[in-house]
């Protein structure tokens, strides 16, 4: 769903501002290399980001915690 953005070590990830909770965070691509997993800093709100064929070329999202 986002096109991949990597850091010095190749890790691929997606910018994810968790708007309820004021946090940023990084989320990291899974093992299988199929979503973007993570949680939000604070209320650690579980957050996945399927990768399609279709995706987006955003790098960053906004996210909203309950």
């Amino acid at each position: 769903m986002g096109q991949r953005s990597s850091n010095s070590k190749g890790n691929p990830f997606l910018g994810v501002h968790f708007v309820n909770c004021g946090a940023y965070s990084r989320i990291y691509r899974n093992h299988q290399g199929t979503a973007y997993v993570g949680r939000c800093p604070r209320c650690m709100y579980p957050i996945r980001v399927r990768i399609g064929p279709d995706g987006s070329g955003h790098r960053f999202f906004k996210a909203f915690c309950p």
